[in-house]
């Protein structure tokens, strides 16, 4: 039910990150007086691994079996089963019933635009990157009728979300959520929010914003907000109950991850299983050199089992996939990180960083920020680490750093505000 003048405001949202960016700032609508006085209502679009995170935050939320009419979307139904046969996968939240609506209303969207022998090629080409649900997305549009678009810079449903808010003239803003985006998709959004200052201009620099169609603003990222309240002091006793065989000395964490953007190449680089056992063997032996305990933690898409085995016999050396990760970058003295987000939350944790390789990731340019060292290679990583772990004079000069380049206050609110100005609601 829709209080009688009340402006709709739809949030758009895939899982993962986006929608950790997503659901603090629609709690922190609901907490303004526009909420409380009826004069605002919020409806969120999970696709489809969202659900699980939205609904953990206390957030009900639509999906596109809502919006499937079985009379109307036969084909789509079709489709959609003979796609989850191979494409559907068992992840928390994500029910076959949902992943058979997702890919059949995508698909059809895709005959619609191309012709069925056009969308099976570019099915085949592409998977479902190639999606851009336009027809679905109107459909949603008509029955929602929202007054106000809410995304972040996913390509797929979100941008189909933008276009058809675009087209009726409907205002929107897209959040932004590292240094740049996926390259050939411009943003298209009336408001883009930022992570700081060096992410706007990255984002311009790779033509992925246009500042003419676009209002840009420097927010931060709401995924990162429950972070900024987290304690940086050791918990008293936390490493020796965790790793009792790190027997009190200095530990170094290596967050490792399966890939990375190749910006020389404009692609992703996926790790061999011999470029993983080259990079715990360097991070291993640097660590060794140093007279410290070292940590590996797996991306959750690793192969955990690898790293058990690579493990095996080496007594200075522990997995750290079980214990939470905040609590977890609380109690180490150093972290190695390539360009994982890791790197990222541990910067905004005012952690000691030292960024393997860092020449090879300016789409996370941590030490180019000044936030962490930066490794030049393998071969100088022992002198790197204990650069790191010992000099404290460049640890404060780091830390001084922090604030001037990464967000010190919570981006919900600064959002919300947004989103509440262009309503004329604020």
């Amino acid at each position: 039910m829709n209080p009688l003048g009340a402006k709709r405001l739809l949030f758009v949202t895939y899982g993962g990150g986006h929608a950790h960016m997503i659901y603090p700032v629609v709690h922190a609508l609901r907490a303004t007086e526009a909420f409380e006085r009826g004069r605002i209502t919020i409806g969120v679009l999970g696709l489809p691994a969202a659900t699980y995170t939205l609904n953990t935050n206390d957030i009900d939320c639509l999906r596109f079996r809502d919006f499937l009419d079985p009379a109307q979307d036969a084909d789509a139904i079709a489709w959609g089963e003979e796609l989850a046969r191979q494409h559907h996968s068992p992840t928390v939240g994500v029910s076959r019933e949902d992943s058979v609506a997702y890919l059949g209303l995508n698909y059809k969207d895709l005959v619609l635009q191309h012709g069925e022998a056009k969308a099976a090629e570019l099915f085949a080409q592409r998977g479902r990157q190639c999606f851009l649900p336009l027809h679905a997305m109107a459909r949603i549009f008509d029955r929602l009728k929202p007054d106000f678009v809410v995304t972040s810079n996913s390509p797929r449903a979100e941008a189909a979300a933008l276009a058809v808010a675009n087209d009726r003239g409907i205002p929107s803003l897209a959040m932004t959520d590292l240094f740049t985006g996926l390259g050939g998709y411009v943003l298209k959004a009336g408001s883009i929010t930022f992570l700081n200052e060096l992410a706007q201009e990255m984002f311009l620099a790779d033509g992925l914003v246009d500042p003419v169609a676009s209002e840009f603003h420097l927010t931060g990222n709401p995924a990162f907000d429950k972070i900024l309240a987290l304690p940086h002091g050791k918990m008293p006793g936390w490493m020796e109950r965790h790793f009792p065989g790190a027997g009190g000395r200095k530990a170094v964490l290596h967050a490792d991850m399966p890939a990375w953007w190749d910006a020389v190449n404009k692609r992703s680089y996926f790790k061999t299983e011999a470029d993983v056992t080259a990079e715990l063997e360097a991070c291993y032996m640097a660590t060794m050199a140093n007279g410290a305990a070292y940590l590996v933690r797996p991306h959750p898409s690793q192969d955990r089992a690898f790293y058990e085995r690579w493990l095996v016999g080496r007594s200075d050396a522990f997995l750290a996939s079980d214990c939470p990760l905040h609590e977890l970058l609380t109690n180490v003295d150093l972290l190695l990180a390539r360009s994982t987000t890791v790197g990222l939350e541990a910067a905004l944790m005012r952690k000691r960083i030292l960024q393997v390789e860092a020449d090879r990731h300016p789409d996370l340019p941590l030490a180019a920020m000044g936030v962490a060292w930066g490794s030049r290679g393998y071969a100088q990583l022992p002198g790197e680490i204990g650069r790191a772990l010992g000099d404290d004079a460049a640890f404060a000069a780091i830390l001084a750093e922090m604030p001037r380049k990464l967000p010190t206050q919570p981006a919900a609110l600064k959002i919300a505000g947004i989103v509440l100005e262009k309503l004329h609601l604020a």
